[in-house]
């Protein structure tokens, strides 16, 4: 099952969606961890209606707009992201661009790396304050007589979110000690 299809049917599988609104939730909810564009989301849907994984659930009509198909994860489709989601994964790797030139701060003026290291740490307490806002609507949105609920599960996932920019941010706090101290 290709990623853009583990995706969507992961989204999919919380509710009723259209094409639209799986490109949008992928941006925002996921936008952490996963990004798509209209190029990818439409013929994918039209794949995944092909195989069964999906079905058209209605067509909203507006009288200004085209017609809005909503899809709906099928019986199949629930089945086959449960097998994924249970399947081992293999370790990430992390693509940085900015850890990729922090490993050449030994070349450059340290006054220089210094001013991105603080630009980074500014990014990263953003990114952080964002999870947080994130967490805080999710915590309200959270179901207690549930004992699995989606929202808890994305919680998790905001959680990790959090964690990481924590760990960035501490990391930009070591660099610029040391670049500080080589003044």
């Amino acid at each position: 099952m290709s990623s853009i299809r583990k995706a969507m049917l992961t989204l999919l599988a919380r509710e009723p969606l259209t094409g639209y609104d799986i490109k949008q939730q992928m941006n925002t909810r996921m936008g952490a961890f996963w990004k798509a564009n209209n190029n990818q989301v439409y013929p994918e849907l039209s794949k995944m209606e092909e195989v069964g994984l999906i079905r058209l659930k209605e067509v909203e009509h507006d009288s200004y707009r085209p017609p809005r198909k909503v899809y709906e994860i099928t019986q199949a489709g629930k089945e086959s992201l449960i097998e994924w989601t249970i399947e081992p994964v293999e370790l990430a790797t992390i693509k940085d661009e900015f850890l990729v030139k922090a490993y050449n701060t030994w070349l450059v003026d340290p006054e220089k790396m210094l001013i991105r290291i603080e630009e980074a740490r500014i990014l990263h307490i953003e990114k952080l304050s964002i999870y947080l806002d994130k967490m805080e609507e999710l915590k309200g949105m959270l179901d207690p007589n549930l004992k699995f609920d989606p929202i808890s599960s994305s919680m998790d996932v905001v959680e990790h979110g959090i964690l990481y920019e924590r760990m960035y941010i501490e990391w930009c706090d070591k660099v610029i000690k040391k670049l500080q101290n080589s003044k």
